[in-house]
């Protein structure tokens, strides 16, 4: 555990700008809200490619998937960011809707970083 640096900091500040300007806490809200339906395909049906709530969903994963995958390549403090988002929540919420999404599309590798970095935090916190 490394402790976090002014460079660390600067990086996720960059991370909720860029999240605020993308409209990221709005599709987070959205997600957190009874329009959100965990089974994918009941998802789908509601919320077709193309519809406001699959795009909702669709940024959040993306977001958490660019986290992800600077946190994979060793470019994010991990005491920080576990600190400071709630990584395996959000993956519970939306693991349904990905796993569908992978099934769907046949790419299994779809959202990989943000469900590896949401184990990784679990770890973290049940050391």
């Amino acid at each position: 555990m490394t402790k976090p640096t002014h460079q660390d900091a600067d990086l996720m500040l960059k991370f909720l700008q860029w999240g605020s300007s993308a409209g990221i806490e709005k599709s987070l809200n959205w997600l957190s809200s009874d329009d959100f339906i965990n089974d994918y395909s009941k998802f789908t049906k509601k919320h077709p490619p193309g519809s406001k709530g699959y795009g909702h969903v669709v940024k959040v994963c993306g977001w958490y998937e660019t986290i992800g995958t600077l946190y994979k390549q060793g470019l994010f403090n991990e005491t920080l960011l576990f600190d400071f988002l709630a990584v395996n929540l959000r993956w519970e919420r939306v693991e349904n809707f990905t796993k569908g999404l992978r099934n769907t599309t046949g790419e299994s590798r779809m959202y990989e970083n943000f469900e590896a970095m949401a184990k990784a935090q679990k770890i973290f916190f049940d050391k």
